[in-house]
């Protein structure tokens, strides 16, 4: 079985959290192809990644996916987030790990922001 872990930095205001939460629990309803999603936090918050990790490997899941949603690869994305993972491959070496590229390296956002930017432009302005 496959899960993923959406990773996100965390907020000290716990409604910048929910949003992030919230987010988690529609991507999880639209998708199909895991059989559990699950936020994470990288600090300050819970649940972090260890304890999300952990909860997986006690459902059965054998093949963990991380999806890091940050904008830019600054030092969590290119060293922490890497580290992380490199640790738990050490702990859980049967389990399969696999870091994918983080959501602001996706080729999509332009696109999503001229569509959302246009939403707010009368019709015929330019």
């Amino acid at each position: 079985m496959k899960g993923l872990i959406l990773i996100a930095h965390c907020s000290k205001r716990s409604l910048s959290n929910n949003e992030f939460l919230d987010l988690v629990s529609e991507v999880e309803n639209k998708d199909k192809k895991f059989a559990k999603i699950e936020a994470a936090f990288l600090e300050f918050a819970t649940p972090n990644i260890n304890t999300v990790v952990k909860t997986f490997i006690e459902n059965g899941i054998r093949e963990i996916y991380f999806y890091p949603y940050f904008l830019n690869s600054g030092k969590h994305v290119s060293v922490d987030l890497p580290n992380i993972i490199n640790k738990l491959k050490e702990d859980y070496p049967l389990m399969e790990f696999r870091l994918l590229s983080h959501f602001g390296k996706s080729n999509k956002i332009s696109n999503i922001i001229i569509e959302d930017i246009s939403s707010y432009l009368k019709d015929g302005e330019s």
